[in-house]
């Protein structure tokens, strides 16, 4: 993989969480296990989604159509780590989210995973795929510091 430059990065994501990394997300050589990501991702996107566009998901849903990950650095307790979130692609019934996570290690921070994943926007009463609708296609680009 390329080098990425962190700084130049983080220019590209508004939304940043931190993570509480439990006990049980370790494996035996104390790092978290690769299974775990998918799962801070998951975290991650909803409280995104609170933020950028009080998504209701009662109203529409979205489904996981994949997901991709990249281990860049092992992510190891008790260093500080987060999460950015953003929206960088929007279709017409789907979008693409990005994430990054970096753990800050003897006071820098670093990155250890890059990541992405398709959603699907879905109906789940006539179980079928369904357009975005405009006002969040809208609200998505307000929120986000690169256009998309």
């Amino acid at each position: 993989m390329p080098h990425i430059n962190l700084e130049e990065e983080k220019k590209k994501f508004r939304f940043k969480m931190k993570l509480d990394i439990r006990w049980s997300d370790m494996d035996e050589m104390r790092h978290v296990n690769n299974a775990v990501y998918l799962t801070y991702f998951e975290q991650a996107r909803v409280y995104y989604f609170h933020e950028a566009c009080q998504w209701n998901w009662k109203e529409i849903g979205a489904i996981l159509a994949n997901a991709h990950i990249d281990y860049l650095k092992p992510v190891v307790f008790p260093n500080p780590t987060y999460v950015y979130v953003r929206v960088s692609r929007i279709g017409n019934k789907s979008f693409e989210t990005s994430y990054m996570i970096t753990s800050v290690v003897n006071g820098e921070e670093q990155l250890t995973t890059t990541g992405y994943a398709t959603m699907v926007l879905f109906d789940y009463a006539t179980n079928q795929s369904v357009a975005m609708p405009d006002y969040l296609k809208e609200r998505l680009r307000n929120y986000e510091p690169e256009k998309i």
